[in-house]
């Protein structure tokens, strides 16, 4: 709050709690919960995670003296997501089954498995009936 030159009300509806919990949490009544530590630090993303949780440390991440620029288009923190490309079966085109398996080097190897059809599907109702389904393909008459 100080370092956002907030006050309570303020800084509670900015992370977007009630100001009564941010009261509870200031006077030292109730400690903060894990939903309100992720709200700090989804908003305010400078802030460093183990300074937060534990007091020890720096406040703000990599010895940054500054919030980052809110208009640049860099991402503040960008994504660790490694994309995977989905395969469909769409239009009658039929793509083999890929699976992914992630090695220790973290490099993506494509395993072929065989496709899979469905045969059944059973519909359960609350009333302790059920409906199943078999597929055309499946049926023996």
């Amino acid at each position: 709050m100080e370092h956002e030159a907030m006050n309570p009300a303020k800084f509670a509806e900015t992370i977007g709690i009630q100001r009564s919990a941010m009261s509870h949490i200031i006077s030292g009544r109730n400690n903060p919960s894990l939903d309100v530590v992720m709200k700090i630090l989804e908003r305010f993303t400078y802030v460093d995670s183990d300074w937060l949780l534990s007091g020890k440390g720096e406040m703000l991440r990599d010895g940054s003296t500054a919030a980052p620029d809110l208009f640049s288009k860099t991402p503040i923190n960008p994504p660790r997501v490694q994309v995977v490309p989905e395969y469909r079966r769409e239009k009658g085109v039929e793509s083999p089954r890929m699976d992914t398996k992630q090695t220790e080097n973290d490099s993506v190897i494509r395993v072929k498995t065989e496709s899979k059809n469905v045969t059944k599907i059973m519909i359960f109702y609350s009333d302790n009936t059920y409906d199943t389904f078999i597929s055309e393909k499946n049926r023996k008459e």
